[in-house]
């Protein structure tokens, strides 16, 4: 085991021209991925849900993470709170997975234990003799903070900040206006059979559309056109051409789109947030360990009126793309097994996934890490 850690640690933290991939090992290892719960989704700040999903007083989401049940709720007193969705009495989890509203109290399905909506206990049945302190038996909070109308929870007792370091991507993001997109809507949430750090990698590149998305993704965002912008361990953002649909005439009556509308940004916030932004909308993928080879993978996004007026078309198209990520995935996890191969170099082309490797290097293993990295192409957006 110290060994496998000792070759995790050497390749997470190599910098670009001298990285490769990870381990195979640490795709699989039921104790790497119990290092990696206890330092990573235990400690850092990880995505939740948009907070436009949870515009109506009494609306929650409840989901796992690390082992840990949790709700996110809009309470009567107007404030979105996290907190622990196991019941104090005996575990039980209070509210269903995904999107919902409580109603007037939060009640355990098996005592019936009630909770008002900030987690204070409300009432015990048959407790005649008073005898369980209520205030000991409040829900757990955690730490809950926004940026870009985006949640993030932190299970940590001190967690480290948060906008510091994320309100240094808003200069790239001027010309999309952000704050236009109101409207939040949910997507697919998935279990694929593969390690969580494959589908991050897989998520976060380019290198790999012409071929998995040749019918999909490819024809409208070509590797070919992708590039880097500006990153390091905290963050990154990568970008790429949009290819040009509209007809000659179209463009005549309408007018040309300025031109960093003309490219897609993608965003990536460590460990498991994968947003792509264009001028119409802001949609991702959120990622997150389910054991050593599995995974969940919730989808989701945000846009001025709602999903696309298309409908099914782009459902779709979607589903579609996504289904050919999750095979792919699957089909790497696979070959996790091989003894005979430790992985081969990384390209330019793959430099955020660097940056994945050097996040994990700096919050499993303190290892230090490269600096900040800017490129020529950060200047279509600034």
């Amino acid at each position: 085991m110290t060994g496998l850690i000792k070759l995790y640690e050497d390749a997470a933290k190599q910098p670009m021209g001298k990285a490769y991939s990870l381990p195979f090992s640490v795709y699989k290892d039921a104790h790497v991925a119990e290092l990696e719960t206890d330092r990573i989704f235990h400690q850092q700040w990880v995505f939740v849900c948009a907070t436009g999903a949870l515009k109506e007083v009494g609306s929650y989401f409840a989901f796992t993470q690390a082992g840990e049940s949790i709700v996110v709720v809009h309470g009567k007193d107007g404030h979105i709170r996290a907190m622990s969705n196991n019941c104090s009495h005996r575990g039980t989890p209070l509210l269903a997975a995904g999107f919902g509203h409580i109603g007037k109290n939060i009640v355990c399905p098996y005592h019936a234990w009630t909770y008002v909506d900030n987690g204070e206990l409300k009432g015990v049945p048959f407790d005649t003799a008073k005898c369980v302190d209520k205030q000991r038996h409040e829900l757990p909070k955690y730490a809950l903070q926004e940026w870009m109308g985006l949640l993030f929870i932190n299970l940590s007792d001190t967690p480290c900040e948060l906008l510091e370091s994320l309100n240094q991507i808003n200069p790239y993001l001027q010309h999309y206006k952000l704050g236009r997109f109101t409207e939040a809507y949910a997507g697919v949430t998935e279990r694929w059979g593969c390690n969580w750090k494959l589908a991050v990698e897989n998520g976060i590149e380019s290198y790999h559309l012409f071929m998995v998305h040749r019918d999909t993704l490819e024809v409208n965002t070509p590797s070919k056109k992708s590039y880097y912008i500006a990153g390091d361990a905290n963050w990154s953002l990568t970008g790429g051409e949009i290819i040009e649909k509209r007809s000659t005439l179209s463009k005549l009556f309408n007018g040309n789109t300025p031109e960093p509308l003309n490219h897609y940004m993608l965003i990536y916030l460590p460990p498991g947030f994968i947003g792509v932004l264009t001028y119409e909308s802001f949609d991702w993928i959120a990622i997150t360990p389910d054991g050593p080879e599995h995974c969940i993978v919730h989808g989701g996004g945000m846009s001025e009126h709602g999903p696309a007026k298309d409908g099914k078309g782009t459902e779709a198209f979607v589903t579609a793309f996504l289904q050919e990520d999750k095979d792919i995935c699957e089909l790497v996890q696979s070959g996790m097994g091989s003894r005979h191969h430790q992985g081969g170099s990384l390209l330019e082309i793959e430099r955020i996934v660097v940056d994945f490797h050097q996040y994990l290097a700096k919050h499993l293993f303190n290892a230090p890490v490269c600096s900040f990295r800017e490129t020529d192409a950060a200047s279509i957006f600034k």
